[in-house]
């Protein structure tokens, strides 16, 4: 028989495993449901333009001399099946991963129908998936003004491709276009077509931004990635796309805003850089005593 001290005892203690048990469960609790840190990305963007002027050689070499890992966007153009770019993929993936872009924005209204845009992407993914990191599943698709259909349908698109990737456990980007407007022509079209389903199936919600085709506006990037944060809420953030792209853009203004991109401050909690500056081939390519490859280099650190 257990004296009342005994019993005393034991109750105490059975009180404070439980107090423990649950103190531990709220600490499990909250690691689990705090934002998770993501590798920061040091984004280049190997484009469809280079081909007939540059060698894959050099394309690599400039890969390897680099100090760390990027990430490399390819863009495949319309005109050449998946099945072509296995020697591209396959020999950048040596240097780089690789988000793959089956379909640049300016190419998006040559697929008519969710069908034809699908097709794209399985017929990439069955060639090329080994190789590939991240797929963007599109690409500036607010903007409408170039591609020329409709909000519903680009998002329609989008979607079935979204769900298509994640069925087979892939990461998937989306792209949206800024302008000098980014609440009125970016977040609020975010924010009317697409739906939460896909909202909450997004690894990553990128920003294309070129201040040359917007007067040299530079937008406010915390409220930015903050409006985009509340519309992804489970995204990692970045830019996709920048770049100094005007004609007489300079070797220095191709410096001056590589730095401000590759270097910028942390605008929210879950970003994770990116950047992908367009013209790195042809900006940067032969890279020896190349001013503007030296200074994307030494950003990416």
């Amino acid at each position: 028989m257990y004296s009342t001290r005994s019993i005393f005892h034991k109750t105490v203690s059975f009180v404070l495993v439980l107090a423990v048990l649950a103190i531990s469960l709220c600490q499990c609790d909250s690691v689990n449901r705090s934002t998770p840190e993501a590798k920061q990305i040091f984004g280049l963007t190997i484009d469809d333009v280079w081909y007939d002027d540059i060698a894959l050689e050099d394309v690599l070499d400039g890969l390897k001399n680099l100090e760390v890992r990027p990430m490399v966007r390819i863009v495949m153009s319309s005109e050449i099946e998946p099945v072509d770019y296995i020697n591209l993929f396959k020999s950048v993936a040596q240097y780089a991963d690789i988000m793959a872009s089956p379909v640049d924005s300016y190419v998006m209204n040559s697929y008519k129908d969710t069908e034809s845009y699908l097709k794209r992407f399985t017929d990439s993914y069955e060639s090329l998936a080994p190789y590939v990191s991240i797929w963007e599943v599109g690409n500036e698709i607010n903007g409408t003004e170039w591609i020329k259909q409709s909000p519903e349908l680009i998002v329609n698109k989008v979607s079935s491709v979204a769900k298509f990737l994640k069925s087979k456990g892939e990461k998937i980007a989306l792209t949206l276009y800024c302008t000098d407007s980014p609440h009125q022509d970016m977040i609020t079209w975010a924010e009317k077509y697409i739906p939460e389903e896909l909202a909450n199936i997004v690894d990553y919600c990128l920003v294309s931004y070129y201040e040359d085709d917007n007067d040299g506006y530079l937008p406010d990037w915390e409220s930015v990635f903050k409006e985009l944060g509340d519309i992804f809420p489970v995204s990692f953030l970045g830019i996709g796309e920048c770049g100094n792209t005007a004609p007489d853009a300079t070797q220095e203004s191709k410096i001056e805003m590589a730095k401000r991109y590759y270097q910028m401050p942390k605008p929210h909690e879950r970003f994770v850089g990116g950047y992908f500056w367009w013209n790195w081939v042809t900006d940067c390519i032969p890279y020896k005593d190349n001013a503007v490859y030296d200074a994307i280099k030494s950003f990416g650190h």
